[in-house]
């Protein structure tokens, strides 16, 4: 088991340092309008209106192709835990396969379920872009008579950033690939989430809670089932 000078080190680093983080993005972008300014600054690069929403590199390209990539992906980690089965070389490597798929269940679940009960707006249904509903914020109550919307967090990020926890198993395995495995992720989820930022289908903040979402579903799966043991 890891000792608790490992443990005090890596909640710091993986848990409080993540969340401040967190907690002052929501400051900015939420309490202090950054999603409206950003949003306004993008509507209006645009001509104010949405020309990116069914642009081929947004919508068929990142949209769609990117959901394509995503089931491939979940596809080759389904065929690593088979081979696992089977293939002496890759069986010690099984616990820690379970572990992102477990992960990446985790993190898109939790996504859905918020995106179903938080109702919020895509910017391209708010009457200040172009469509007709008003603008509430996420911790303003829904206003009478106007439809809940199902765009936040950010589903189409989420495909990116569950795989999160490939960061954490090279890590325990492969400590040398890990910041790949991070930029790589990372990479991908800043281009969902910017291509959707782009076609009005969310704010940045969207995004901002879809990345912790993961994040944090990953570091604490990791926690539970490795007890954050320090890199050989």
């Amino acid at each position: 088991n890891a000792s608790p000078i490992c443990m005090t080190r890596d909640f710091r680093l993986f848990i409080l340092l993540p969340t401040a983080a967190f907690l002052l993005g929501n400051v900015v972008l939420i309490g202090g309008g950054g999603d409206l300014l950003l949003g306004d600054l993008v509507f209006r690069l645009q001509g104010s209106e949405w020309q990116m929403r069914d642009a081929w590199i947004t919508n068929q390209l990142i949209h769609d192709q990117g959901r394509n990539l995503v089931a491939a992906l979940l596809l080759a980690l389904l065929s690593a835990i088979a081979l696992s089965y089977f293939k002496q070389p890759m069986r010690p490597y099984r616990k820690g396969l379970y572990y992102v798929l477990v992960a990446a269940l985790i993190s898109v679940a939790i996504v859905n379920l918020m995106k179903e009960y938080s109702a919020l707006d895509c910017p391209w249904d708010l009457a200040r872009y172009g469509g007709e509903k008003t603008f509430i914020s996420l911790f303003d109550p829904r206003l009478e008579g106007q439809s809940p919307g199902a765009c936040f967090p950010a589903g189409h990020a989420s495909g990116a950033y569950c795989w999160l926890g490939l960061f954490f198993l090279a890590r325990h395995f492969k400590p040398q690939w890990r910041f790949k495995a991070l930029g790589g992720v990372v990479t991908l989820g800043v281009i969902f989430g910017v291509a959707q930022q782009l076609r009005g289908a969310h704010f940045i903040s969207h995004d901002l809670w879809t990345l912790y979402i993961c994040w944090m579903s990953a570091c604490l799966c990791y926690f539970f089932l490795f007890r954050m043991k320090p890199m050989r």
